[in-house]
């Protein structure tokens, strides 16, 4: 899970907010909640919530809610992790 948190920040280039950065080691099936903040060019403020969950056939299951003022902008942060 630790890896996988610190992936999905590397990747977006956002501040963890609420230390929700710090994993402890986690059950499996038991997911983990990341929330991430930053800002666009232009000034935009962006709010990422990412859950994350390590499954035993799937393996690691990320769902991401992306939020900004501009719909645009909170696509392109979405599609970042493909």
């Amino acid at each position: 899970m630790k890896v996988a948190v610190v992936a999905v920040i590397a990747c977006l280039g956002m501040q963890p907010e609420d230390v929700t950065d710090d994993v402890e080691e986690t059950k499996l099936g038991v997911p983990h909640m990341l929330h991430l903040s930053g800002i666009f060019v232009g000034n935009l403020h962006i709010l990422v919530r990412a859950q994350l969950h390590i499954d035993e056939k799937s393996g690691c299951i990320l769902k991401l809610a992306v939020r900004s003022p501009d719909h645009n902008i909170s696509q392109l942060i979405a599609d970042c992790i493909k």
